[in-house]
Parts: structure tokens; C-alpha cells; sequence
């Protein structure tokens, strides 16, 4: 018997984990960290008067507990954008990897975002830019004749007018003919997420967005929460300054033991 495959995708208003927006902060400095391959990228925007001595380091350990990457402070300029780059000790086998970022008062832990189910084209963005999401609609395969995914209608940002419309682009995967080789063969679905970055009233913001995986059945409804990437934006009058091509410093010696 023949079976008919379809992904539902729904758009939905709904208001994403502000609770981890809020997490990101250090005083005005806004921080975001993402992983590309083996390297950390770390961006602090610092949307204050004032320059911040902040230091970062890895909260955690691998399995040979050391640090993932090594202690670095460095000083964010006011009005200023800054991205550094950690490379991982040989020994990360891909746990969850989060970045304590310290000033003299105050804390946040930021965790580091992966792309196993969100690639957005970019991390960090001026205000009013253009924004891609790829998505990666694999892990909803396995449970197609009960699941559908939900998407938020908008995006939310750390400020109250720091919201945008989301636009589902693309929507492809399955199934297909290829003519060439004359067999039908499979692609991984994907779909690509569209929005326009807000103008912050800050000066800097950052925002996110959910998808919901949802199941039903004649007995049942449950709903998962999958929290979107976290973006950093910036107003186009604060500097940029990439230090992420800079070489690093080394990472701890396979001996070390704190």
C-alpha cells in the first residue's frame, strides 16, 4: 500500500524563551557564542557609556577534566562590538559546552550554540538586516504519521519593541525523481526561515524564536519546545571589531590538571 508523506508546517504566535535572552547579559554587554567546528566564537556588544573588562571562560570540564578552553579578559570598548575565538582541547567528544563570561559584579554562563537543528546564515547582524534560519527537519522523519511542526508567528528580542515577522521561505526534502540516474531518491528535508532584524532602542539586542514539534493521535496531543538560535544585533553607528582571526592562545597541555 502506497503511503502519502507530509510535513505540515503551521505559523503560530507565541513568545520564545526570554528567560535565556535575559541569561545573555552582563550589565550592557549582550553576549552570544556559537561553535564552528572545533572553535569557539564568542560576541559581546557592549551598548553602554563606559568600556567592560570582562573574562571569559569555559563553564565546565571534558572528560579528562580540563577546562574546554582556556581562561582569556579582554576589554569591550563602549559602543562596541567584539568577537573572540577559543579553539577546544583534543579532547572535546561533543558534550554541551557553555561560556562564564565575569565581570566584577556580576555573571551570566552563556551556552554555546551547535548547528545540529538551526544554521542561521550569521549570529551576529547590524539592525534591519536580513536574517536566514536553516533548519534541519530531520529529527521530524521518524514520527511523520503523528507529528507536525508548529512555527512562531514572530520573533522576540530582549527589548519590548524588539519584534519581527517570520516568513517560511522554503519548505524542501523527501522524495524525488532524478532524471539523470532514472530512480527515485531521497533528499533530508530542510526549511529556511526568513526574518528582518530589529532596529534596538539600545543600541544592542538579542532574539530568538521557537518551533513546536507536535504529536497527536486519537487519545493524545503532546507538544515539544524546540528554542531557536540567538541572535545578536547591533545598531549601525557601533564599531565592529573582529578579533576571531587573531591566533590564539594555546590550549592547556594534555597533562594539565587544574
Amino acid at each position: 500500500m502506497r503511503r502519502l508523506v507530509t510535513i505540515l508546517v503551521v505559523l503560530l504566535l507565541a513568545s520564545p524563551a526570554a528567560a535565556a535572552m535575559r541569561d545573555g547579559w552582563v550589565g550592557d554587554v549582550a553576549v552570544v557564542a556559537w561553535l564552528e567546528g572545533e572553535v569557539v566564537k564568542v560576541a559581546l556588544a557592549n551598548g553602554g557609556s563606559s568600556r567592560v573588562t570582562l573574562t571569559l571562560a569555559s563553564d565546565g570540564w571534558d572528560q579528562g577534566w580540563r577546562p574546554f578552553f582556556l581562561d582569556r579578559t579582554i576589554v569591550v570598548p563602549a559602543r562596541t562590538v567584539v568577537i573572540e575565538a577559543f579553539d577546544l582541547s583534543s579532547s572535546w567528544r561533543g558534550e554541551p559546552i557553555a561560556v562564564r563570561v565575569s565581570a566584577w559584579d556580576r555573571e551570566a554562563v552563556v551556552a554555546v550554540q551547535t548547528s545540529e537543528i538551526f544554521s542561521p546564515a550569521a549570529y551576529v547582524v547590524r539592525a534591519q538586516e536580513g536574517v536566514r534560519v536553516f533548519v534541519d527537519l530531520a529529527f521530524l522523519v521518524r514520527d511523520l504519521d503523528t507529528a507536525h511542526l508548529v512555527v512562531d508567528e514572530v520573533y522576540r528580542g530582549f527589548g519590548q519593541g524588539d519584534v519581527g515577522e517570520i516568513a517560511v521561505e522554503a519548505v524542501e526534502g523527501g522524495f524525488y525523481f532524478s532524471p539523470a540516474r532514472r530512480q527515485v531518491e531521497w533528499m533530508d528535508p530542510y526549511m529556511i526561515l526568513s526574518m528582518r532584524a530589529p532596529k534596538p532602542q539600545r543600541g544592542v539586542t538579542t532574539f530568538s524564536f521557537n518551533v513546536y514539534k507536535v504529536q497527536t493521535d486519537a487519545f493524545s496531543y503532546y507538544e515539544e519546545e524546540i528554542t531557536g538560535p540567538s541572535i545578536l544585533v547591533y545598531d549601525r553607528n557601533l564599531a565592529y571589531q573582529d578579533n576571531s582571526h587573531l591566533s590564539p592562545p594555546p590550549t592547556p597541555p594534555w597533562n594539565w590538571r587544574p
